[in-house]
């Protein structure tokens, strides 16, 4: 899930450009709270802790720091009219690109923003990318043992849409 959360990150900060920088720098950390993240973990995690990535995408990694189960919910996000006025592309190219980084075994959920995608990327790590209000948003899981990840991954990311 990391890979896959970090890849589809990486992707979308390689192409942002720094032309955000008249606004005020987004921050991934207050989209989500702790408990949101507990909800869709399963078990405790610890406060989110925001990264920067390349060209300004965003990231808050909640992290379950027990050894004997390690494991995070990572959530992220790009814009996209930054990313193609970093190419020199339009938004159908984006658009293209970052579907093309989600795993092959991808299913779609009803009714969740402009194009989205969950895909399963290992034993434990799930990923749903949405393309929403001219957002890149991801919210992923490694670790988790819940077992209604899928649905709890879900309501967190309607909860987070609900703030753009």
């Amino acid at each position: 899930m990391k890979r896959l959360t970090s890849l589809c990150l990486a992707l979308a900060g390689l192409l942002l450009s720094s032309h955000r920088a008249e606004a005020a720098p987004i921050k991934a950390c207050d989209f989500m709270t702790v408990q949101t993240a507990a909800s869709v973990f399963g078990a405790t995690v610890g406060a989110g802790r925001e990264e920067t990535l390349p060209m300004a995408s965003q990231q808050c990694i909640f992290a379950h720091d027990n050894p004997a189960s390690p494991g995070e919910i990572t959530f992220g996000l790009s814009e996209v009219n930054a990313m193609a006025a970093a190419m020199g592309s339009n938004v159908a190219s984006i658009t293209r690109i970052v579907k093309s980084t989600v795993e092959t075994n991808a299913e779609t959920i009803p009714s969740l923003g402009e194009w989205n995608a969950y895909g399963w990327n290992g034993l434990t790590d799930y990923t749903l990318t949405v393309i929403y209000h001219g957002k890149v948003l991801t919210l992923g899981s490694s670790g988790s043992k819940n077992p209604n990840l899928k649905a709890a991954i879900v309501q967190a990311m309607r909860q987070i849409m609900q703030k753009f």
